[in-house]
């Protein structure tokens, strides 16, 4: 596996993990309608854990890797991250769309700012999964 994809591997289940955990513990809010500025602080919790995660698996993987990490994208690398940034693009597009559409049912600011977060975490999660496609069918 090169040190490109275990990255890409890193980012989705950092991504999807945290984010997943923060999405679970608030859903009975959002079921509720309930949902209070409280749950700022559990944002902030989750993106300073998720930037902990990914700083230390980074170093982690650049100092097993060795000069395979700084190495430049060859072509084929280039073509994999273009068509995952691509795809993850365009998910990240549908889905604010998507939580856009929740001012029409009346949705309160909270709950908009946490269907956005959900959109860029859809948007990573499809990149990160593509790119780790790719780097698979390239063997």
């Amino acid at each position: 596996m090169s040190f490109r994809e275990k990255t890409a591997w890193v980012s989705l289940l950092a991504t999807g993990g945290v984010w997943g955990v923060y999405f679970w513990m608030l859903w009975p809010d959002l079921q509720d309608r309930s949902l209070q500025a409280g749950s700022v602080g559990l944002f902030i919790g989750g993106v300073v854990v998720l930037t902990i995660i990914q700083i230390i698996v980074a170093i982690a993987l650049a100092l097993s890797a060795g000069k395979a990490a700084d190495a430049p994208m060859d072509e084929r690398e280039r073509l994999i991250d273009l068509k995952g940034a691509g795809a993850g693009f365009y998910a990240l597009n549908a889905a604010c769309i998507c939580a856009s559409a929740l001012w029409l049912i009346g949705a309160s600011p909270l709950v908009m700012a946490n269907a956005i977060l959900a959109a860029l975490v859809v948007g990573e999660v499809v990149r990160s999964g593509l790119v780790i496609v790719g780097y698979r069918r390239s063997r």
